[in-house]
């Protein structure tokens, strides 16, 4: 079951605190993902600070907490004054099961959730969270956009952007503030289902810890310090205006016919396999490696070795060890057992080189041992 949070300018918290605080919780929100909520309720009052297009916080974003990743859907707005006369606002926060994403998305289901608060609640916690609304839709025209006087190829320019570069913020910079939930609704119906849920998305950003993902941003042309944060590393900026068209594409097409847009960008397919068990019943054993064909032996080497020999024939066999006249490969000979200093060396296993060696060394002692005994004297 989904879980919520609304916090809000209070006397007192359900945690004991005073101001901004946990007005109402579902018994059972972990501590972390509930400092996290807290944290990204805040709204700036100063309109020549904010840069949002919205005058209202609608948001779906990814919170990382502890091991797990959480879905949320927010509503952040002011409402009023609060009990010592300050502006106060109310951040309605839920928290919803992978059972429970609509496949219509995020921006439908903020949009058809009908229990947000709007003003300050009454403090208690609450022993279950709220039903979250769902059900399907398919693509269509994107009538938020042309009714806010846009050209509705816009929408599938971001739709396209998102699909494109799914790792990459992306702001699109509107020339006032207005209604940006409806926009976002109709970028996601262009989408295909199983990918709207990975689209996060604020209609009025703001700083956010690390371990929040929100890739869609709207913002207002004009507000102060909006180059600054048009500017982060490696972000995407969509600039809409009234009375201007996109340049001409396929997702522009399929928006404008209210069609499922596409990526432009064909990834690789992954040919990466997972390591699975040996002759199990879905692993067929692979086919036995062809054998490596023998090197050829070049007429310049055939030279090299004639002259080497002392003769200017090309057909003297060759004298590296492996390799015939005919240029096929065999086995290394073993050691002949050849004596070596008196000693044969035709233990199995024991090349010849070892026992020359151990021979050498074991003069050396001796010498070493004599020279010894004859300095003591």
């Amino acid at each position: 079951m989904s879980m919520e949070l609304i916090h809000t300018s209070v006397q007192r918290g359900i945690r004991g605190d005073n101001g901004f605080a946990t007005a109402c919780a579902t018994r059972g929100l972990p501590p972390q993902l509930e400092s996290v909520l807290a944290e990204l309720s805040s709204y700036d009052f100063d309109t020549s600070r904010s840069v949002g297009g919205d005058v209202v916080e609608w948001a779906h974003r990814i919170v990382k907490s502890g091991s797990k990743a959480h879905t949320i859907l927010s509503r952040v707005a002011p409402c009023g004054s609060d009990w010592s006369g300050r502006p106060n606002r109310v951040a309605h926060h839920l928290v919803v099961e992978a059972s429970e994403r609509a496949p219509a998305g995020p921006a439908w289901a903020l949009s058809a959730f009908a229990g947000f608060a709007t003003a300050v609640p009454v403090v208690e916690e609450r022993a279950s969270g709220p039903v979250i609304p769902s059900a399907s839709c398919g693509p269509r025209r994107p009538a938020a956009w042309e009714s806010a006087g846009f050209d509705g190829g816009w929408a599938g320019i971001v739709a396209c952007t998102l699909l494109d570069h799914p790792s990459s913020t992306c702001f699109v910079v509107l020339p006032d503030e207005m209604d940006c939930l409806g926009l976002v609704s109709d970028v996601l119906a262009l989408i295909p289902e199983e990918r709207r849920w990975f689209i996060t998305f604020s209609t009025r950003p703001q700083r956010m810890p690390a371990s929040v993902t929100c890739q869609l941003r709207f913002v207002r042309a004009g507000a102060s310090g909006i180059n600054r944060i048009l500017g982060e590393p490696g972000a995407r900026r969509i600039v809409v205006a009234r009375g201007q068209s996109p340049e001409p594409s396929a997702a522009v097409d399929a928006a404008r016919a209210g069609e499922t847009v596409q990526p432009s960008i064909q990834r690789p397919v992954r040919t990466y396999v997972a390591p699975v068990v040996r002759n199990t019943p879905q692993v067929q054993d692979a086919p036995p490696r062809p054998a490596a064909a023998p090197p050829k032996v070049g007429r310049s080497m055939q030279r090299a070795s004639a002259t080497a020999a002392g003769t200017a024939s090309p057909a003297v066999s060759m004298s590296y060890p492996g390799v015939d006249s005919s240029g096929a490969v065999h086995a290394a000979p073993r050691s002949s057992g050849a004596p070596i200093g008196g000693l044969r060396t035709d233990i199995p296993g024991v090349p010849a080189l070892a026992w020359g060696l151990f021979i050498y060394s074991a003069v050396a002692v001796l010498i070493a041992f004599v020279l010894g005994i004859l300095s003591l004297l």
